[in-house]
């Protein structure tokens, strides 16, 4: 679906023309929350983003396209580089970050705050190759399509999604808020990512076929 298609649609489930100037933030902000629920192949990098480091500091700001994960990592001559799992793992390394090598060795993703960095250890001159996951595409403009998932999952999944988090605030505030009630957007949204009974594939299913992986049985995982 478009950008324009799923603010129309938007509008016909809240018929409230004050509120539609916030509908474009609204879908970008869902957006980049399932981007960050869930590991979309999509996002996943498949060419690796090259870093420059040296010898004068240990911490770079990783690029603006940075969402989540850094993955792998490799050093300029192309052995992998370990990513620590804390920050503090790499920082008992060297308290005073006076080491110098001819490579990195360890890296540690710093993403608490609005700047993501990367720190490194030892500082060195080197090239990193980095790979992870990037953030989602916004959506400006009225032909724009999210980039994020399969276009069946646009109405499934991304709509239903909107109106949740979304709920309590066009109860108080539309004029004519959604006629269905807070539980029938959660089932749509369930359905949207685990399925439903005509047989339609869900989100979850799709990601575990996509990696290749064993397909899901039994009882439906909680919402994320």
């Amino acid at each position: 679906m478009t950008l324009a298609e799923m603010l129309l649609e938007l509008g016909h489930i809240v018929n409230d023309p004050s509120l539609e100037p916030s509908f474009q933030d609204w879908l970008n902000q869902t957006i980049e929350e399932l981007a960050q629920d869930f590991d979309l192949p999509a996002l996943k990098r498949k060419e690796p983003f090259p870093l420059s480091t040296n010898t004068a500091t240990w911490i770079y700001t990783l690029p603006e396209t940075f969402h989540k994960k850094l993955f792998r990592c490799l050093d300029g001559d192309w052995r992998a580089v370990t990513i620590c799992r804390t920050v503090d793992e790499l920082l008992a390394k060297d308290f005073k970050h006076l080491e110098i090598g001819t490579r990195v060795t360890h890296v540690a993703v710093d993403d608490a705050g609005p700047v993501k960095l990367i720190y490194t250890y030892p500082k060195a001159n080197d090239t990193l190759q980095l790979w992870f996951y990037e953030k989602p595409n916004r959506l400006a403009k009225d032909g724009d399509v999210p980039n994020l998932m399969p276009v069946e999952f646009h109405r499934r999944v991304i709509l239903p999604r909107v109106v949740l988090r979304n709920f309590q605030l066009l109860q108080d505030m539309a004029k004519d808020p959604p006629h269905k009630s807070l539980l029938y957007w959660e089932e749509l949204y369930r359905q949207g990512l685990y399925g439903d009974k005509r047989g339609d594939i869900g989100l979850i299913n799709w990601l575990v076929r996509a990696r290749g992986g064993p397909r899901r049985h039994g009882g439906r995982a909680p919402l994320p």
